[in-house]
C-alpha cells in the first residue's frame, strides 16, 4: 500500500499542511477535506486504497492537525474561510483533473468551493455534508446575539468540554476508543485520528484542534448550502447516513431539485461517521463519480 507523505504550502499568514499519496503518474487528483475536529490522517484507511488509481491529497483544515493558519473565531462565520482555504490550495496544486471530496464540515466546504467553478474540478463527492435547515437559522442567530450558543446549539457545549491533554498518545487512544462519537469507529481509525491530531506538549500530548475552535465551528454554521448544488456543473454525488445524519431530508430534496443530475444515496446502517463505518462504499462512489466525469 502506498504510504502518504506529509507536505505543506505556505500562505501569506501561515502554512497549510496536507498528506499526499502519490499514486500513478498523471493520475487524476482527489482533494479531500475532513470533518470538524478531525484531521487528514483520520481518513487513511478510506483514502490509501484509492492511490492505486488516483493521486490523493488530504488537507488539515485551518485550526486542525499540523496546519498553522490563524484561528481567530471571527474568521469562521459561515465557514467561508474553509472554502477560501480550499480554493487557494486548489489554485496551487492543480495540475490535472480534480475530484473534490469531503466529510461533514469538509463536505460543506467542498460544496461551497465547487459552486465557485474552480479550474480543474471535474467531479464532487460529499459525504454527510452539514446542511442546516432554514428553520434553525433564527435559533442560531438568536443564540449568537444572546451569547447562549452553549445552551441553544446542541453540539457546542460537548465540543468545548472535550478533553485535550493526555500523558501519551496511547492514553488518548484508550480515552476515545468505543466512546461517544467514536463508538462505531474501528480501532485503527481511532489510532489514526490521534496520530494526526495530537502534538507534543509540556504535559505529554494535546489535541491540535483546540476544543474551543471545534466548538466555535458548531456555533457559526452556514445556511442555504443545499441551493449551491444548482451551481455545480460537474457530476455530483451526495452520500448520507440512515441515522443521525447532518443532511436532513428536506435539504437533500433541495439538492435534488436544484441539481437534477446529482446522485443522492442513503447508506443503510450508518451514522454521521459513515466514512469510518463503510469506507468501502465511499471509495466505490468516489470511483463511480470519477468514471461519470470521464476521469478514469
Amino acid at each position: 500500500m502506498i504510504i502518504p507523505l506529509r507536505k505543506s504550502v505556505d500562505f501569506p499568514v501561515g502554512r497549510l499542511s496536507f498528506l499526499e499519496w502519490k499514486g500513478r503518474e498523471r493520475a487524476p487528483l482527489i482533494v479531500f477535506a475532513h470533518a470538524n475536529g478531525f484531521n487528514a490522517n483520520t481518513y487513511r484507511v478510506l483514502l490509501s486504497p484509492l492511490a492505486e488509481r488516483f493521486r490523493v491529497i488530504a488537507l488539515d483544515m485551518r485550526g486542525h492537525g499540523r496546519t498553522t493558519l490563524p484561528t481567530d473565531a471571527k474568521l469562521i462565520a459561515g465557514w467561508r474561510v474553509y472554502r477560501d482555504d480550499l480554493l487557494e490550495l486548489l489554485r496551487r496544486v492543480v495540475g490535472s483533473q480534480v475530484l473534490l471530496a469531503g466529510h461533514s464540515l469538509g463536505a460543506s466546504a467542498s460544496l461551497m468551493a465547487a459552486s465557485r467553478h474552480p479550474a480543474g474540478v471535474q467531479a464532487v463527492v460529499l459525504v454527510e455534508p452539514v446542511l442546516p435547515p432554514f428553520r434553525l437559522s433564527f435559533r442560531g442567530s438568536l443564540a449568537r446575539v444572546l451569547g447562549r450558543q452553549d445552551t441553544m446549539l446542541p453540539r457546542v457545549a460537548p465540543a468545548r468540554r472535550r478533553r485535550r491533554q493526555f500523558e501519551s498518545r496511547e492514553q488518548a487512544v484508550a480515552g476515545f476508543r468505543g466512546r461517544g462519537a467514536f463508538k462505531s469507529w474501528p480501532d485503527d481509525v481511532v489510532a489514526d485520528y490521534i496520530e494526526g491530531g495530537t502534538e507534543p506538549s509540556d504535559e505529554g500530548y494535546r489535541l491540535s484542534c483546540a476544543p474551543e475552535w471545534e466548538a466555535a465551528n458548531f456555533a457559526v454554521f452556514p445556511f442555504g448550502l443545499a441551493a449551491l448544488a444548482g451551481r455545480v456543473a460537474v457530476p455530483l454525488t451526495v452520500l448520507h447516513a440512515a441515522q443521525d445524519s447532518s443532511a436532513p431530508k428536506g435539504e437533500l430534496q433541495r439538492i435534488r431539485c436544484s441539481n437534477h443530475e446529482a446522485r443522492v444515496l442513503c447508506v443503510n446502517g450508518t451514522t454521521h461517521f459513515l466514512p469510518m463505518e463503510r469506507p468501502d462504499i465511499v471509495r466505490a462512489e468516489i470511483v463511480s463519480t470519477a468514471e461519470r466525469a470521464g476521469m478514469l
